[in-house]
């Protein structure tokens, strides 16, 4: 049987809301509106930020 995992407390004096949060709400209220195509655009723009390489990388996909 498995151990419940320990959660850190929260630090008394942390924001329940911080301008952060507000930008990820908003960036994932968007990001749920794109189309599959939209979705895979994004990705292979975001890999090659990170990864370098060609503006049109593609991955394999399963």
């Amino acid at each position: 049987m498995r151990q419940p995992q320990r959660v850190a407390p929260k630090k008394p004096d942390y924001p329940a809301e911080t301008s952060g949060s507000r930008l990820a709400a908003k960036a994932r209220k968007l990001a749920n509106k794109l189309t599959p195509e939209q979705r895979r655009e994004h990705f292979n723009g975001a890999m090659a930020m990170i990864y370098g390489g060609a503006k049109e990388a593609t991955l394999a996909r399963h």
